[in-house]
């Protein structure tokens, strides 16, 4: 029986009349059509190398945009697509994505790459138009989009942005007439790890906005129209000499105000700012993973990770034992829960392990840790933040220039049941985050009225006190920015103790240690968040627009 499922994809009018005529032609009804084309383009992709695959010049240009709010009409119509599910997943695989968008994110960073996939799909065997495409190069190689959208990115860099890839910049420069033996000598940790922030600020991440599509459907009209387009089609694929003189040349004209981009009433140094710190995150997040697997930690088995600035410690013997797929007995030991499995470069890491000779084999006693991992429903490619939460050192004294908690708090009622509160301290804990959540209420209302509100809905406000989801949702119907500030104080108990890896040699207490695991794992969620948002505000205050 077919494994087929069905989904939809949002076409613009211009590519439905051109499916129409496909069909038409083959004498086969729209669902037919779609599948025939998607396979053939599939088959087709699959057989090009990565950098030769084709795109729309749709996707590049989030062509048509989106509605710039939610009550907005969508352009275009969602066409339902039934075929199965493997030559979907396929289809994405050969699908063009830039740096900073998934499958899965806020509509600005969403990847369409099934709507990629079926546009080009349909634009090989007819070619469609409309007033914004008309005279533009429908079909670029992937390797020319990525060149078009990184000057898209160098012309519309925030102050962040632009600090790091002109220090990388500077560097590399200075290492240009070096042999690779002297590079690797002279490159310092420091140099190494701004290079590989903006290695992955270019390639991995980014922010995305309308005004940055809006650039590049700019830069498209100049390079990919007019007598030749396929010339500069060609020179955003080689990226050669004319390219990075474009590049450079862009990257300095985005230090000139103004900073508000085309016509946009809003400074992006904000997105700038948090995609700087991805990019720095994504690196220390590889250089945990490269120390996990280090056979050797060295004596104290320590690890910083900056952002957001935590330390890390490994009990004794335990590492990360690498392999090239998940074979007997690997792959019962995670079903059983003896250890845990994440993808590392391509291959999969085992984690906890010891040496066992020539080997390697399971620590034992890690089931709670495992089984607090699938209670959170973790993917494989959140087992590695997993770790990294329950090996962080909620003892040591993080400094205080930052405004960022790092702290492993448990929730009221389990601190009681744990016995680490009495009766009587719980009931204080709670009265006091009760008391301090109707203090922020509070001054969200304040705020409302200074902003304007009436007096009628802000005696409703102060009505729905008693009900922090109703307050937070009438709060936002009248303003999302104020509304936005308004944060609940949860009852809660600081854990002292060490991470809760250490924890779990020492105690016996299963129930305890899985749901310290579960907590470890949220409180690095709620600091990491706090830590972008960090980002995001010291951005503007060091780049920001000055009124």
């Amino acid at each position: 029986m077919s494994d087929r499922t069905e989904t939809n994809v949002r076409l613009p009018w211009c590519a439905l009349e051109a499916l129409a005529a496909i069909g038409a032609r083959r004498g086969t009804s729209r669902d037919e059509t779609l599948r025939q084309l998607l396979s053939a383009h599939v088959e087709i992709q699959e057989g090009r190398d990565p950098d030769d695959r084709l795109t729309h010049i749709t996707t590049v240009l989030r062509h048509p945009p989106p509605p710039l709010h939610r009550r907005a009409p969508h352009p275009g119509r969602p066409v339902r697509l039934r075929a199965e599910r493997d030559l979907l997943e396929r289809a994405r695989a050969v699908s063009l994505s830039l740096p900073g968008q998934y499958r899965r994110s806020h509509r600005d960073y969403q990847a369409r790459a099934l709507t990629d996939a079926v546009m080009t799909a349909i634009a090989v065997v007819e070619r469609f138009t409309d007033d914004a495409l008309d005279g533009l190069l429908p079909l670029l190689r992937h390797r020319a989009a990525r060149g078009l959208w990184r000057l898209t990115t160098a012309q519309t860099s925030t102050g962040p942005e632009r600090e790091l890839l002109i220090a990388a910049e500077d560097i590399r420069s200075g290492l240009a007439w070096q042999t690779p033996a002297d590079r690797d000598r002279e490159t310092d940790a420091e140099a190494r790890q701004l290079l590989l922030a903006a290695e992955a600020l270019e390639e991995e991440v980014g922010w995305h906005s309308p005004a940055r599509f809006e650039t590049a459907a700019v830069l498209a009209r100049r390079l990919l129209a007019g007598p030749d387009p396929k010339a500069g089609e060609q020179m955003l694929y080689d990226q050669g000499a004319a390219w990075e003189e474009r590049y450079q040349d862009a990257l300095q004209a985005a230090a000139r105000p103004p900073i508000l981009l085309h016509g946009y009433a809003y400074d992006w140094t904000g997105r700038g700012g948090t995609a700087v710190w991805r990019a720095h995150r994504r690196v220390a997040v590889q250089d945990f993973e490269d120390w996990l697997t280090s056979p050797v930690h060295g004596d104290s088995a320590t690890h910083m990770v900056i952002p957001p600035g935590w330390l890390l410690h490994a009990p004794a013997g335990w590492h990360a034992a690498e392999t090239g797929h998940l074979a007997e007995p690997y792959a019962q030991w995670v079903a059983d829960g003896r250890i845990l499995a994440f993808p590392y470069k391509s291959r999969q890491a085992l984690w906890p392990m010891t040496s066992a000779g020539s080997g390697w084999k399971p620590v034992p006693g890690i089931e709670p840790l495992a089984a607090a991992a699938r209670a959170e429903k973790l993917r494989p490619e959140e087992i590695s933040g997993f770790i990294e939460a329950v090996l962080i050192d909620w003892r040591h004294a993080y400094g205080a220039d930052s405004s960022i908690r790092i702290a492993l708090d448990l929730p009221a009622d389990l601190a009681y049941r744990f016995g680490f509160l009495t009766s009587e301290q719980q009931h204080a804990i709670m009265a006091e985050a009760r008391a301090e959540t109707l203090r922020r209420m509070d001054e969200i209302i304040e705020e409302l009225r200074d902003d304007g509100l009436d007096e009628h809905d802000l005696r409703k406000l102060r009505e729905v006190r008693g009900n922090v989801r109703t307050f937070r949702r009438l709060a936002a119907r009248h303003s999302r920015y104020i509304a936005s500030k308004f944060r609940m104080r949860r009852a809660s108990w600081r854990w002292p103790g060490p991470s809760v890896a250490e924890e779990l040699i020492t105690s016996s207490r299963t129930d305890l240690l899985e749901a310290l695991a579960v907590q470890a794992y949220r409180s690095r969620s709620l600091a990491l968040e706090g830590s972008m948002q960090e980002a995001w505000q010291q951005a503007f205050d060091r780049y920001g627009r000055r009124m």
